[in-house]
């Protein structure tokens, strides 16, 4: 921390660090995308509160993980009724089973993320349309009456291409 920093542009700059993995580690916790923002939510909150009592930040990032393994605990707790709720066990099993995933995790996301925003919209909205829940090449390829086969060989190259993209944007930036 700077002299010049306050505690609360520190923290902040060390929230905005761990929020992509935070949010994939809490998704592995709770059913949907807006039980994530609700828990990271209240995580950010309780970190906050409990900031000063943090020893070290180089333990940052761990110390939010575990912060929001208990309220995401919390919160699927007030979620109990719901059939799509995993037991506690099987949550704690499967926080400490990926734990160790969820930064490098976030980072490939972003960088398909990235690699996909790098492609012409056709090609985009190709490979983004045969990967949908459903669609299968052979539907797709009848819809654009083209052969099957050359959108197999098409799709093929798509993903090489976004393979080798992801792979440099990760060794270029230092994430691999």
């Amino acid at each position: 921390m700077t002299s010049s920093e306050s505690n609360y542009e520190t923290f902040m700059r060390l929230l905005i660090e761990e929020e992509s993995a935070l949010k994939v580690y809490v998704r592995r916790l709770v059913p949907s995308w807006h039980d994530v923002e609700e828990v990271v939510q209240q995580t950010s909150l309780v970190a906050w509160k409990k900031f000063d009592e943090l020893d070290s930040h180089d333990r940052f990032g761990g110390w939010l993980m575990t912060i929001a393994r208990f309220e995401a605990l919390k919160y699927r707790r007030s979620l109990a009724r719901s059939p799509l709720v995993f037991s506690d066990n099987l949550a704690e099993q499967l926080a400490d089973a990926t734990g160790t995933l969820t930064a490098s995790d976030a980072n490939r996301r972003e960088a398909l993320e990235e690699c996909l925003r790098k492609l012409d919209a056709a090609k985009r909205e190709l490979i983004l349309k045969v990967h949908q829940p459903g669609v299968t090449i052979r539907q797709y390829a009848r819809q654009q009456s083209r052969p099957e086969q050359a959108i197999y060989k098409t799709i093929q190259r798509l993903r090489q291409k976004l393979l080798d993209c992801v792979q440099q944007t990760l060794a270029t930036e230092g994430m691999s």
